[in-house]
């Protein structure tokens, strides 16, 4: 830190000490207060953490701001435990801080551009538009390039007014590396990794926090036995973020945590069916004002003007419109809790391809889903929800990052290599292995995909809809099986006695050529 002394830049009388629900006492510098106090954070207030999971969890009123402050603390407590080992160790006092003062910004600024009830309507609607990433300059949609333009275009100027930029670094275009997972020093490629990963600070501070607010025990883990698990590994040529082999209890307890907190919270009926109603009416929202384009608007001004109050009293308007409009539909369900009933819910959370039996209850699921959507096609009486999800990865892709400087740099040569989701570093022998190689319950169900089908009708249509989906489930698609395998056998009779009369034709016109000669 050439600009400003560290002893300036942390000035007691300065320095804020926030009150967290979740993580006590936090400690707020100045620069993060200011962007704290910013209108683009404060937005975050009026940001719920869950969308609308409150109505089914009264207790889940918690927003994005709350969770944006908590990611930041657990970032600078990561960092703390990391100055322990390399590359940090060496680092001098004001070289560290100012790494830490990164990572920890990108964390309290990583969800900044969130949308309306945060992920509502980020697949299925597709209400976001394409922007020009002030990263990569391409076109990009979803609430992450949002929130790297907010930081570019509404907060730079705050940032580099205590860090400002230099010849060396400019804080602005490191923290925007960061959130686009590619930070260009391979001596610090962990600092992504913090930020998202399998074991970032997002996850560490949502299961926490989510399960507080829920009043459920699912997302509790021991997140200082984690942070304490951590370490940084050299992997061709790039530090990633592992952890020690005496962390592995702590990590299946994270990993599982977020399993359960997904098939009990994030994936509840209830939640999936309110979500469905919430992106349709924001669809029909944006389409009837905003830009009337059914997509959140490009500009950041008037993107930044919408937020969950405003929706909220856009569903108590419509509603009490009272018409038979598709708006006023999902505002109806919405403001006065009416929903579908579930018809139709498997028992199957997720299935493993190569496993018979799961494979075969997945195989039915999809049959009863095409069939649904070709007899309800368009029809508000029924609902076809299919959550999906992986279970925890075992392998993943990562960027090998080659100095750009590089006269032997081509685009062409190998850019990707494997590398373990969750990397174990030995302490017998330092040797960097994924955690399944350690852990038979993480191995029990990595790769395992969640695919968890309802179907959901109006109670006019629910009796009925539900005699169909058990014998299209059971009985339709046996008999089809059955049908099937009948059919094949027929083929193969047909096709062998297809293959002895071309041998007999053959055969004739060999006795009938030998004649003629």
């Amino acid at each position: 830190m050439k600009n400003r002394g560290l002893n300036e830049m942390i000035d007691a009388d300065d320095t804020s000490v926030f009150r967290d629900p979740i993580h006590g006492l936090v400690l707020v510098y100045p620069w993060e207060r200011k962007l704290i106090d910013t209108e683009e954070f404060q937005r975050l207030r009026r940001i719920h953490q869950l969308s609308m999971t409150y109505l089914i969890y009264h207790g889940a009123e918690h927003t994005r701001f709350g969770h944006s402050i908590g990611v930041m603390h657990i970032a600078g407590r990561v960092m703390e435990h990391l100055r322990k080992f390399e590359p940090l160790k060496s680092l001098s006092e004001n070289i560290f801080f100012e790494k830490k003062a990164l990572v920890r910004m990108a964390a309290l600024l990583h969800d900044i551009g969130h949308g309306c009830f945060s992920h509502v309507g980020e697949n299925e609607t597709n209400i976001y538009p394409a922007l020009s990433d002030p990263v990569s300059g391409e076109m990009v949609s979803g609430h992450e390039v949002y929130t790297r333009c907010i930081i570019k275009e509404k907060l730079s100027k705050i940032i580099e007014e205590f860090w400002p930029k230099s010849a060396e670094r400019s804080m602005v275009e490191d923290i925007l590396m960061i959130l686009s997972q590619g930070s260009s020093d391979p001596t610090y490629r962990f600092f992504d990794d913090i930020i998202s990963g399998q074991l970032d600070c997002d996850k560490m501070d949502y299961l926490l926090r989510d399960s507080h607010y829920c009043g459920v025990e699912y997302g509790v883990f021991d997140l200082d036995k984690l942070i304490h698990s951590l370490r940084v590994a050299e992997f061709d040529g790039n530090h990633i973020l592992a952890v020690s082999q005496n962390g592995i209890q702590a990590v299946e307890e994270f990993v599982l945590a977020r399993y359960w907190m997904f098939i009990q919270v994030y994936f509840h009926k209830d939640r999936r069916l309110f979500d469905y109603y919430l992106s349709s009416f924001l669809k029909n929202y944006l389409q009837c004002a905003e830009g009337k384009t059914g997509k959140y608007p490009e500009d950041l001004d008037k993107y930044l003007e919408l937020d969950d109050a405003k929706i909220e009293r856009a569903i108590r308007d419509y509603a009490k419109r009272n018409d038979n409009s598709e708006i006023c539909y999902f505002a109806n369900r919405l403001y006065k809790r009416i929903h579908h009933k579930v018809v139709f819910d498997p028992p199957y959370v997720h299935y493993n391809g190569k496993d018979e039996e799961q494979s075969d209850a997945y195989h039915r699921i999809t049959y009863v889903n095409q069939n649904i959507r070709k007899e309800y096609a368009n029809s508000r009486n029924v609902y076809v929800d299919l959550a999906k999800g992986s279970t925890a990865k075992h392998i993943f892709d990562i960027k090998i990052y080659t100095e750009e400087s590089d006269p032997d740099y081509k685009t062409e040569l190998l850019l990707f290599k494997e590398m373990p989701a969750i990397p174990i570093i030995s302490k017998h022998d330092g040797s960097i292995k994924p955690i399944q190689d350690y852990s038979f319950t993480l191995r029990s169900i990595s790769d395992r995909k969640i695919s968890i089908l309802r179907v959901y009708a109006e109670e006019t249509e629910a009796n009925e809809l539900q005699k169909k989906c058990i014998n299209w489930f059971t009985v339709e698609y046996t008999t089809k099986i059955a049908q099937l395998e009948e059919a094949k056998e027929k083929k193969e009779k047909l096709k062998g006695e297809l293959d002895k009369t071309e041998e007999s034709i053959k055969k004739l016109q060999e006795d009938l050529n030998a004649s003629d000669s």
